[in-house]
C-alpha cells in the first residue's frame, strides 16, 4: 500500500509493473527515465526500477507469444470444424436433393404409366404435371457443334506473387502495379543469452 505521501515501495512497484499492459509499461519506463535523469543521486533506484520494468516487459512478451500460439490453435480448430460442417451440409443438401428429384421422377413415371392424372388435388395442396417450358439438350457429339453454339471459357487471375518476385528481381512493374513493403509481427523463441563470465560487468 502507498505510504502517507502516496509513494510505493520498490516491491509494490514490481507487482504493479507486472499488472500493466505492454503499452503502459513503455509509458512508465519513459516517465521514470524523465524523473531520474534530473536526479543523479538515485542511480541505485534507477537500476532497480529498470530491472523491474525489464522483467515485467519480458513477462508480457512471453504472454503475447503464448496468446498468439493459443489463438492460432483455436483458428486451426475452427477452420477444421468449418470444413467438416461445410462437408456435412453439402452431404445433407445432396441427399435431400436426391430425395426431391426421386419424388418428382416417381410422380412423372406414374403419370407416364397412366396410373395418376396430370392434375391431383388434395385437401389444401395440388400437384400439376405439365410440359417443362425449358427444353433439355443433350449433346452427343461435341466435335460437330457449330462455332455459333460455343462459348469460350477464359478465366484468369492476377498472380501478385509473380509480380512481387519480378519486382524483387529488379524488373520494373510500376506501369501496372504499386509494390510496397509493410511490416509484419513475428512470434518466436527468444535468443539464448550467453552466460556471464566472471569479472564481466556487462
Amino acid at each position: 500500500m502507498p505510504n502517507k505521501n502516496g509513494e510505493l515501495s520498490p516491491k509494490e512497484l514490481q507487482v504493479r509493473f507486472r499488472a500493466l499492459s505492454l503499452q503502459d509499461l513503455c509509458y512508465e519506463a519513459y516517465q521514470i527515465l524523465q524523473i531520474l535523469e534530473s536526479n543523479d543521486d538515485e542511480d541505485g533506484l534507477f537500476l532497480e526500477l529498470q530491472q523491474y520494468l525489464t522483467e515485467a516487459t519480458q513477462a508480457k512478451v512471453d504472454g503475447y507469444c503464448w496468446i498468439e500460439k493459443d489463438l492460432k490453435a483455436e483458428i486451426d480448430e475452427w477452420e477444421t470444424k468449418k470444413k467438416r460442417l461445410a462437408r456435412m451440409c453439402d452431404e445433407v443438401i445432396e441427399r435431400k436433393q436426391k430425395q426431391l428429384d426421386g419424388l418428382k421422377q416417381n410422380l412423372l413415371r406414374l403419370a407416364e404409366l397412366g396410373l395418376i392424372d396430370d392434375y391431383l388435388i388434395g385437401y389444401n395442396k395440388a400437384i400439376e404435371i405439365r410440359p417443362n417450358p425449358k427444353p433439355t439438350v443433350e449433346v452427343f457429339k461435341e466435335a460437330d457443334v457449330p462455332e455459333i453454339y460455343r462459348q469460350p471459357k477464359i478465366q484468369w487471375t492476377i498472380d501478385k506473387q509473380a509480380i512481387a518476385q519480378a519486382h524483387q528481381a529488379g524488373k520494373d512493374v510500376s506501369a501496372f502495379a504499386t509494390v510496397t513493403y509493410g511490416k509484419q509481427v513475428r512470434f518466436k523463441n527468444a535468443p539464448r543469452r550467453k552466460p556471464k563470465k566472471n569479472g564481466d560487468e556487462s
